[in-house]
């Protein structure tokens, strides 16, 4: 192949590789919380209440196979209106809770992402991509039956300190939308 082919087929590729980016960022608001309309982003959720017991038995459950424990008890739960993540109506939110693990040596880390991806997948988590040329320090799933997702961060060989975080998706505080 000659070198100004071999330039087309690389500016091709690379021309791709943005545009499909370009598609996956576009892609991700829509997609944010688990709906991808606005009709049904405006259909009745479980409460906020419902959201946090949930992200609670799904952390319990992850802690309690992780060969590593957190540094100090979780905080409280982080709220934000999900009209920062989406173009979906006013007034609801999303809602996580994570743990710490601090500086986890690199034989327990990758036990820790064992168990972890074990465990979630037999939930049936999936993994959720990330845009191409991103980093990959973490990994993500999230339950395709009720949109939680569920992250492990600090998982690669360059990283020390593993923190754990769950959140819901998208949820009316009260369950259904405002009349």
């Amino acid at each position: 192949m000659s070198t100004a082919m071999r330039a087309s087929v690389t500016l091709s590729l690379a021309r791709r590789s943005a545009v499909a980016a370009a598609l996956a960022i576009t892609t991700l608001p829509l997609n944010a919380c688990g709906a991808s309309t606005l009709q049904e982003r405006s259909k009745p959720t479980i409460t906020l209440a419902q959201a946090k017991k949930q992200i609670d038995n799904y952390l319990a459950d992850i802690l309690a196979k992780l060969p590593v424990k957190p540094t100090a008890s979780s905080g409280n739960f982080r709220d934000m209106e999900c009209d920062a993540n989406d173009i979906g109506p006013h007034g609801r939110t999303q809602t996580s809770r994570g743990y710490d693990f601090g500086d986890v040596p690199s034989a327990t880390r990758a036990a820790a992402v064992d168990a972890f991806r074990t465990l979630m997948t037999e939930r049936g988590f999936q993994p959720e991509a990330d845009p191409p040329n991103f980093h990959h320090d973490w990994i993500k799933l999230k339950s395709p039956t009720d949109n939680f997702l569920a992250v492990l961060d600090g998982v690669s060989d360059a990283s020390r300190n593993v923190s754990l975080n769950v959140s819901s998706p998208c949820v009316w505080p009260n369950g259904t939308p405002p009349a």
